[in-house]
């Protein structure tokens, strides 16, 4: 009796004999605070990340955005984000997620009038921050915010339509 209890005891620790140890964050220290830049194909914006846990965080951003048709049109979005870091056995690779809400000013400029268009909506992203130093970190992260398409309607610029509107960044990052 006592061998037969014995093999299936080893049947049942079986499988936690290849497991590895639970993932870690980065070999470096977390720090709290962090200020950077961002860029896409058509925008750039300052950033700021603070982590109030180990693995939990804000991250805001203010963007303004270029490349419209008229040269007295633009876009500025302030971006706030609820994120979350998530454990990972590389030691330099930061992978993220989050989510938050997006305040966008489009200002337009058409047949002698102008104004601004505003908007506040939901915004998502997923990204992977890479930590060369303990002070300096780059990144790759992917937003996707439910934007607005606007058209020229009776003198004014009204909302018309909603589109998902992706938005790739890159990153760099001065960890204080």
């Amino acid at each position: 009796m006592r061998t037969p209890l014995l093999f299936l005891f080893g049947l049942a620790a079986l499988p936690s004999l290849g497991q590895e140890a639970a993932p870690s964050l980065a070999a470096y220290p977390v720090r709290k605070f962090s200020v950077g830049v961002l860029g896409t194909y058509n925008a750039v914006g300052i950033q700021s990340d603070y982590r109030f846990t180990e693995r939990w965080g804000v991250k805001l951003a203010g963007v303004h955005q270029f490349g419209y048709e008229l040269a007295a049109e633009y876009s500025r979005a302030g971006i706030g984000l609820l994120t979350y870091s998530l454990p990972t056995n590389f030691k330099l690779v930061e992978p993220m997620v989050a989510v938050g809400a997006v305040y966008t000013t489009y200002h337009w400029a058409l047949a002698g009038g102008s104004g601004d268009v505003n908007d506040l909506n939901f915004g998502a992203g997923f990204g992977t921050n890479l930590r060369f130093t303990d002070r300096f970190r780059t990144g790759l992260n992917i937003f996707v915010v439910n934007g607005f398409r606007a058209e020229y309607q009776a003198g004014d610029m009204k909302v018309v339509d909603r589109q998902v509107r992706v938005f790739p960044a890159l990153t760099l990052d001065f960890i204080l």
